[in-house]
Formats: C-alpha cells, sequence, structure tokens
C-alpha cells in the first residue's frame, strides 16, 4: 500500500446566495423601520435612555449590514470569481467584528438600564440620566471599534472564509498569536454573555418579587409580565445566535475545532441575523404595538366586547332582579288600592 496515498474529503459546493440577499433585505429594511418607528413615537416615549440604547443599536446593527453585505454581494455576482484584496478583506473584518460586539455591548447596555432603573431607581431617575446614556452609547462605540481592530493593530491580517465572501479574525491558523487573539475575543464574548444573563435573571427575579408584594394592583401585575417576557425573549433569542461564533472561535482557539467550512460560515451568520432579529424585538413587538394591534382588531369588530354588554341590560329588562321585585312588592303594600 503506498504510503503517501492521503484521503481527502471533497470540498463543499458554493453556497446559494439567497441567504446573504435575504439578510442585506431584511437586515437593512428592519433596522431602518425601527428608527422610523422611534421617530415617530417620540412624543411618548420622549427619548427616555432605553429608546436611545435602541436607536444606536439600530444604526449599529443597520450600518453594519448595509456597509458590508453589498460587497458580499458582489463575490456572489461574480460567480466567486472576485477575490477580495487584503485591504478590503481587512475592512470587512472590521465591519463584521463591529457589528457583532457592538450589537452585544449596547444588549448588555440595554440590560443594565432596566437593572439599574428596576432595581436603583433613585440613582437611575437623577439629573445626569441623558448624559450619562450619550457618554455610554459613545463609549460602546469606542470600545467595539478597537476590539474590531485590535488584531491590525498588533500586525495580524484579517483572514477569508469559506467561501470567500466574508473576512474575520484569523482563528483558524495555528499561530501562537493568532490563537491568543482568538482567545481574548470568545472569552470577551462569552464575559458579555454571562453578564447581559446576570442583568437580566436579577431584573426577573426583582419584578416577581414586587409582583407579590403588590397583588391587588392589575396594571403593575401586567407590566410586570410583560418586562419578564420581554427580557426572557432578549435573552434567548441573543444567546441562540451569538453562541454558536463564540463557541467556534474558543474550539479553534483551543485546538478541538479546525477547518475553514460550512461551520464557520453558519456561524457568522447567524451571528449577524442578530441584527435583524434586533429591531424586531425591540421595536415592532413592544408593548405599544401590541395594544395598537389590539384596537385595531377592536375597532374592525374582530373582537366585540359591545355584544357581552348589550345583552345585559335587555336580560335586566325581560327578567326583573329579585331586589326589584321585593321592592314593587313592598310598595304594593304600603300602599294598597
Amino acid at each position: 500500500m503506498d504510503k503517501n496515498l492521503t484521503i481527502s474529503t471533497p470540498g463543499p459546493e458554493w453556497p446559494s446566495a439567497a441567504p446573504a440577499a435575504l439578510l442585506l433585505v431584511f437586515g437593512v429594511t428592519g433596522n431602518v423601520l425601527a428608527l422610523i418607528i422611534l421617530c415617530c413615537s417620540s412624543k411618548s416615549h420622549k427619548w427616555r435612555p432605553f429608546y436611545r440604547f435602541v436607536c444606536g443599536l439600530a444604526i449599529t446593527d443597520g450600518g453594519g449590514i448595509l456597509l458590508s453585505y453589498p460587497i458580499i454581494m458582489v463575490r456572489y455576482g461574480t460567480e466567486f470569481k472576485f477575490n477580495y484584496p487584503q485591504p478590503l478583506c481587512d475592512y470587512m473584518a472590521f465591519i463584521f467584528m463591529f457589528t457583532i460586539f457592538g450589537s452585544a455591548l449596547f444588549v448588555c447596555a440595554m440590560s443594565l438600564d432596566r437593572f439599574i432603573a428596576i432595581l436603583y431607581p433613585h440613582f437611575y431617575n437623577s439629573l445626569t440620566k441623558n448624559r450619562r446614556v450619550v457618554s455610554t452609547i459613545v463609549g460602546v462605540w469606542i470600545f467595539a471599534a478597537f476590539l474590531s481592530s485590535l488584531h491590525l493593530i498588533v500586525g495580524l491580517k484579517s483572514q477569508s472564509f469559506f467561501p470567500g465572501s466574508w473576512c474575520f479574525l484569523d482563528f483558524v491558523e495555528d499561530g501562537t498569536s493568532n490563537r491568543i487573539l482568538a482567545l481574548f475575543y470568545s472569552l470577551t464574548g462569552i464575559m458579555i454573555l454571562i453578564t447581559i444573563i446576570v442583568l437580566n435573571t436579577s431584573v426577573v427575579i426583582k419584578v416577581c418579587y414586587d409582583s407579590r408584594q403588590k397583588k391587588n394592583m392589575c396594571i403593575t401585575k401586567k407590566k410586570n409580565t410583560y418586562i419578564m417576557v420581554f427580557l426572557f425573549l432578549i435573552v434567548i433569542l441573543f444567546t441562540s445566535c451569538i453562541s454558536p461564533l463564540l463557541i467556534t472561535i474558543f474550539g479553534h482557539a483551543i485546538g478541538t475545532i479546525s477547518g475553514n467550512g460550512l461551520l464557520e460560515l453558519n456561524a457568522i451568520r447567524l451571528s449577524i441575523s442578530n441584527s435583524i432579529i434586533d429591531p424586531w424585538i425591540y421595536i415592532v413587538f413592544r408593548k405599544d404595538t401590541f395594544e395598537f394591534f389590539k384596537r385595531m382588531t377592536l375597532t374592525l369588530g374582530l373582537i366585540s366586547e359591545s355584544s357581552s354588554t348589550s345583552d345585559t341590560p335587555s336580560s335586566n329588562k325581560e327578567n326583573p332582579s329579585s331586589d326589584q321585585i321585593d321592592s314593587k312588592s313592598s310598595k304594593d303594600l304600603a300602599n294598597p288600592s
């Protein structure tokens, strides 16, 4: 048997351009819609801190997709004949990493905002609240930009990943510097994720405790229930989208995962899909939207409240209550004919 004989698995076929096109269309459309709804409803929310964070998140997500995916579509449109030059690959890597880390930091900032608002309301309602929020938004962008360009600052290059349509930090090479940076990025992302989970869990516990203390306040219970569902949805969806990429990078850093193929492609697509889900969670599926559709269905007659109230007077007229009969009988006894 020939000792030089090697067994190699065939490379995967070139993927379809449909997923990338859908990410581009829905990503830009969703975030633009989110910004429009934010601006149109500014009189009701008055640009409170939470909504300022939503605005920063929509700008980060929508801008990241708009600045990267048209270039990706060129790669697909040329049937993978166009290869990114290294400067363009570094640019793509920066945009992708900035979008992912920026989104993660904004979700963390929003979770911290709810944590302080519910657990420390006196500190939250201080006079410097708006200034603190603006400083946090700028800080998020600066820190995300630093993390996204750190590998370029230390002299490393970005890596083009299968199918050559996206670039990222080189976490597939065996070099020590690449592995250290990959480990740093994955652990940083995991720490941000753990912080988000801890903050939201604390908020849910506090809301449950307050609900038990105020059992007779129906409005408070409804509001608390909405907050719990809202935060639970944030944690589950965000964790589902970002975890596969962090696990993949961490696996490459410690040597348990190797290669450059569909696994890495699906991980980055799933993490970017978080930028599409974000506006629909924070804006479209908010409490005011549900109340709007409820009012619309009531107006259109799909949920009729008048049917139950219209039957009550007629039944009272046709079937007088026992109190009315007793009152009439007492009057007849007092005034006999």
